[in-house]
């Protein structure tokens, strides 16, 4: 699973792990647990990932601001991913998301200090029950990880593939029509 850029804004303004003020301390941790992108004023956020995920949820927390929860469920694991300081959402529980859709609009919603997107990974796991649970609450992050980041816009990455889908179209077309040549057709 590769995990790129939701939004076209490309300013980090803080990073996993950062400490600014006492804060995190306060909530129990150890540091701050994702990557917050600076962002424009309802500025669209799209579904990041390399894979297909299920809307888990959307919240509306008082802290928190508005949220929308993503599940991948794959090789590599079971992930919650995290979108928070919405505005709105552009989807629904259960409903399935592919690489580069519509998923919300950044706002400065629940305690932050400007318009910026709060982007996290929990990985997960289920009960007994089926139901998802963190993985390892008490990392000192909420169960939050380090996930890296492929910084290039989710969007952009896509109209990438789809041009190399084109050229691959009509090489293939090209090649068909040599070979018919070859054959004397």
């Amino acid at each position: 699973m590769k995990i790129y850029r939701a939004l076209r804004t490309n300013i980090i303004t803080q990073k996993f792990g950062e400490n600014l003020n006492s804060f995190y301390k306060q909530l129990g941790m150890l540091g701050h647990n994702g990557l917050d992108w600076g962002a424009k004023d309802g500025e669209p956020l799209y579904w990041d990932c390399s894979i297909r995920g299920v809307v888990l949820n959307t919240e509306i927390d008082s802290s928190g601001g508005l949220g929308i929860n993503i599940i991948t469920d794959e090789q590599e694991g079971i992930f919650k991913h995290r979108f928070w300081h919405l505005k709105g959402f552009n989807v629904i529980a259960g409903q399935s998301v592919e690489t580069s859709d519509l998923i919300g609009w950044a706002d400065n919603t629940g305690m932050s200090t400007g318009t910026h997107l709060h982007r996290d990974l929990k990985p997960m796991i289920k009960d007994e029950l089926g139901n998802y649970k963190i993985k390892d609450r008490d990392n000192g992050y909420f169960g939050c990880i380090d996930y890296g980041i492929i910084n290039i816009f989710v969007v952009d990455y896509m109209n990438i593939l789809k041009t190399q889908l084109s050229l691959l179209q009509k090489i293939i077309i090209a090649m068909k029509s040599l070979i018919k040549i070859f054959k004397g057709q």
